[in-house]
């Protein structure tokens, strides 16, 4: 395969990236010359090395190479409010929430949402980790609100029932409230896009 081929066909791995997308970035590279190129590499090598995942709500953080600690600054301040947990779909969906400056609790990462027609939904998030750390949160750090943060769309809000109803269990002997967020949201509207105003909403009337 030669080098632009194979330059596409890594690139459409990546979300929103068709073939004709790929070949134009591939494209685009040779055109602006082999130092950005080399810039480019550089930066997805750092990516890899200075990033970490944090071993409790699985967001990417940075992190030296030399001392990557397991949680990130969000699971590690002492000052957030470890009786709230907001559970997000996707790493830009922290983001979102934590730009808007509405937001003093914990957060999980699922990792993504689940289709309508799945088969196997524990495969598409991570909710065996997710059981894991509501048990903990519930044990250590006095856990009382878990908010589903899902995009307002179907997938989202498939995911939002799937994830409920597998939380039950754990949650209603624990005297653990599952709340959702309110209006502000749009019907079909994805989270990280969301202005921050709107997300100020949609957690300030959460039920």
């Amino acid at each position: 395969m030669d080098p632009i081929s194979a330059l596409a066909e890594k690139l459409m791995r990546l979300p929103g990236i068709g073939p004709r997308q790929a070949r134009r970035i591939a494209y685009a590279l040779l055109a602006l010359g082999p130092a950005v190129s080399r810039e480019l590499a550089l930066a997805i090598t750092r990516l890899g090395d200075e990033t970490a995942q944090c071993e409790r709500c699985y967001r990417f953080f940075p992190a030296s190479a030399q001392a990557k600690q397991a949680l990130c600054s969000e699971c590690s301040d002492t000052g957030r409010d470890a009786s709230i947990v907001l559970i997000v779909e996707r790493d830009t969906d922290l983001d979102a929430i934590r730009k808007s400056g509405t937001y003093e609790g914990r957060f999980f990462v699922l990792g993504g949402n689940i289709p309508i027609l799945e088969s196997d939904p524990a495969k598409k998030i991570r909710i065996k980790e997710l059981l894991a750390e509501v048990t903990r949160a519930a044990r250590e750090d006095g856990l009382h609100e878990i908010i589903i943060a899902t995009s307002a769309n179907e997938e989202g809000e498939y995911t939002a029932q799937y994830v409920t109803k597998t939380l039950e269990p754990t949650t209603l002997p624990a005297q653990i409230v599952i709340t959702s967020l309110g209006r502000g949201l749009s019907t079909g509207a994805e989270l990280e896009y969301a202005d921050k105003e709107t997300l100020r909403n949609a957690l300030k009337n959460r039920g």
